[in-house]
């Protein structure tokens, strides 16, 4: 009704000062006339020309006006309707055309054709063979000095210590007759100061929770004047020059302890475990992948690959020696070895960068590095999620001013509303209103339907983005070894896979398994994605056992 007032208003102003226009004219046409019947017949003839011209200005002022009223109403009835008030639907739910655009903008960008996909694995290929060349490349594909392959030999109590992107896990493994017999784990949160503190301060950390543990759980050696044999699981980019020697090349995930770079990483953690009289020993040191290889290694061989898919992401696989050209004495024993890729450092053309990626790059620590892993791990997909619901808020009003300055604060979009919200789906919209409003703190009827549903599609195309990713680099790891006649085409090709994102997202081994379909075809069916819990503790109890078993 408002609106018909307002139409209605308007056009009757144009009316009414259309015929005040017109009465004007006639007026002056008839003075004219008047004026002519003083005139000789020559003078009323040129008079009645004018007037002939005042009538045709009229006629022609009449239809231009008219005109330009129509065009008028015309263009105001369009911008009516592309107004944020008029409404498109979705999946039956109403939202309006801003907010459409804005999602099928995000649709458009991390969704990938096969084409894509194929062009990304032909780069990934190529930056792993670099990596294997020589130093400083892209994917660093760095020596583990892990040779001998845990085969299910190895029997004993070893000790275990993971450091991972939030927390520190000390694990014992019991190891008999082919099985791991026993584990008991415990862990505890790093203090966020740490994390950006000293060297010193973090490894007294590390050697005091493997104290703690060792005095709960009985952790002792079996004999005297000897100590537990350790393996210390370090998830961070490392250069190793032998299974107990490693430096740090540098941190990621959050960590940003500027006098740990290039030290020698066993030697700070036995040195503080000598303070703190810890009776262990560290027999290996290991990327996490590394773990996961080898702890589903040990029960079983067809194991060609270890991934990570939890706060951060990485990938380790076994390589022929003479095949890693950088190692000094490479290939010479013809025996092989476990390399640990570094893929979270992969960066490619390729890749379905949306803006909100580098907005979150600009601001970690490690800037300008680590992108692949930046797009997939669980350490960011909620901020990922955060920025994209903030940047549909400005420009198509998702929430409203006070809802969204919930929005404004970073990282306050955890990963875990993510994964809740895309398990949810859009056929359950109530839900994912509780959900927001109990996560983000704001009002649950503010949330309408077009909002629910825009943050469920966000979400879900994240979470399809970082499964579709992981795959990519698994498919091309497949590829790589097939190709070099180091995987047989008919021979299974297990993949162990430790994280809390591949544990608990919704869906995510099915979407990985859709994209190595779309990538490997037939040969799809040989790649088994199988969970390894805790794989990356025991994998690192079970190397230290093969380690000094060796000894």
């Amino acid at each position: 009704g408002d609106r018909e007032r307002d139409l209605s208003w308007h056009r009757d102003s144009v009316h009414a000062r259309l015929r005040y226009r017109v009465w004007k004219m006639s007026s002056a046409t008839a003075d004219t006339r008047a004026m002519g019947r003083k005139k000789s017949a020559t003078a009323v003839a040129k008079d009645e020309s004018a007037s002939s011209g005042v009538g045709l200005l009229v006629f022609t002022t009449v239809v231009g006006v008219g005109a330009g009223v129509g065009l008028y109403f015309w263009n105001r009835l369009k911008r009516r309707k592309a107004s944020p008030q008029s409404r498109r639907c979705s999946k039956g739910v109403a939202m309006t055309h801003e907010q459409l655009d804005v999602l099928e903008g995000y649709k458009s960008k991390c969704t990938m054709s096969k084409d894509q996909l194929n062009a990304l694995v032909d780069d990934f290929l190529r930056r792993m063979n670099e990596g294997l060349r020589s130093e400083g490349q892209m994917l660093k594909q760095l020596p583990s000095y892990v040779e001998r392959m845990p085969n299910g030999e190895e029997a004993g109590e070893f000790l275990a210590i993971d450091l991972g992107g939030t927390n520190v896990r000390v694990v014992k493994v019991v190891l008999e007759d082919r099985k791991v017999k026993e584990v008991v784990a415990h862990e505890d949160a790093i203090p966020k100061a740490l994390m950006r503190g000293t060297t010193k301060g973090l490894f007294d950390f590390i050697a005091k929770q493997v104290k703690l543990f060792m005095a709960r759980h009985s952790a002792r050696p079996t004999a005297s004047g000897t100590k537990v044999p350790i393996g210390f699981t370090f998830s961070y980019p490392m250069k190793q020059t032998g299974i107990k020697n490693g430096e740090l090349i540098c941190w990621t995930k959050g960590f940003d302890i500027k006098d740990t770079l290039g030290k020698d990483l066993v030697g700070l953690l036995e040195a503080s475990m000598r303070e703190q009289e810890v009776e262990g020993e560290v027999f290996a040191i290991l990327n996490d992948t590394v773990g996961t290889l080898a702890a589903s290694r040990f029960a079983d061989q067809d194991t060609q690959l270890g991934v990570i898919l939890g706060t951060g992401s990485n990938a380790a696989y076994i390589e022929s020696k003479g095949n890693i050209s950088k190692l000094s004495a490479g290939g010479s024993d013809g025996g092989r070895m476990i390399v640990n890729i570094e893929w979270g450092n992969f960066k490619s053309d390729h890749l379905p960068y949306l803006a909100e990626d580098r907005e979150i790059d600009e601001g970690t620590p490690n800037r300008g590095s680590q992108h692949y892993e930046k797009m997939i791990s669980g350490m960011y997909l909620g901020e990922m999620a955060r920025r994209a619901c903030l940047r549909a808020s400005r420009e198509a009003n998702l929430f409203g001013g006070t809802q969204r300055r919930r929005l404004e604060k970073p990282w306050s979009f955890p990963t875990s509303l993510v994964s809740e919200i895309d398990g949810l789906g859009s056929g359950r919209l109530p839900q994912v209103k509780k959900a927001l409003s109990k996560a983000l703190d704001i009002l649950e009827a503010s949330v309408s339907d077009g909002c629910a549903h825009f943050v469920t599609e966000v979400c879900r195309l994240i979470g399809d983005r970082s499964a579709t990713l992981a795959a990519a680099g698994v498919a091309a790891i497949y590829r790589y070894l097939t190709q070099s006649g180091q995987v047989a085409l008919d021979q299974r090709f297990v993949v162990a896979v430790d994280g809390g994102l591949f544990e608990h997202y919704p869906r995510y081994k099915d979407r990985m398994d859709k994209t190595f379909g779309d990538l490997l075809g037939g040969q799809a069916k040989r790649v088994e994605l199988v969970h390894s819990p805790d794989g990356s503790g025991i994998g690192s109890a079970v190397i230290a056992a093969a380690a000094a078993t060796s000894r």
